[in-house]
């Protein structure tokens, strides 16, 4: 176990950038989350071992909710709103204990995972897209 030692005035002085960026990737390191695509949903594990369920297939509302929010505060309440719809209230109470990084970790990963189904939905990708042209084509 490490100890927390209080920093000296010399440690701020001699604080430089590419300290700053070395202490700043191990903090988003251990922030980081992972995910996987499951049975409808997208499923995350956060730092600590604490896994949250998403749908995959988000209403147009909560899509709605979720991509016109202007604040941090205002997307991580939607997404504890979407999880306690979704995959119930204890969970939405659990993310409410996560440091902030790690729901802010999510959404991310969760807005680019919903607009890469979208992409599939609508002919975007090209499997899709040739697949929806053969279709047409019959």
């Amino acid at each position: 176990m490490t100890k927390n030692v209080m920093p000296s005035a010399a440690d701020f002085e001699a604080w430089t950038q590419e300290d700053e960026d070395k202490a700043l990737e191990v903090v988003a390191a251990q922030m980081g989350v992972k995910h996987l695509i499951k049975d409808g949903s997208v499923w995350f594990l956060a730092p600590h071992g604490h896994i949250y369920k998403l749908p995959l297939n988000l209403s147009i509302d909560d899509f709605v909710r979720l991509s016109d929010l202007q604040s941090n505060t205002e997307q991580i309440q939607a997404l504890k709103d979407i999880l306690a719809a979704f995959a119930g209230e204890d969970a939405a109470k659990e993310l409410a204990k996560e440091p902030v990084m790690v729901p802010m970790n999510i959404l991310s990963a969760y807005g680019e995972i919903i607009a890469k189904v979208q992409g599939a939905d609508w002919g975007k990708s090209s499997a899709s897209a040739s697949s929806y042209t053969e279709r047409m084509a019959i």
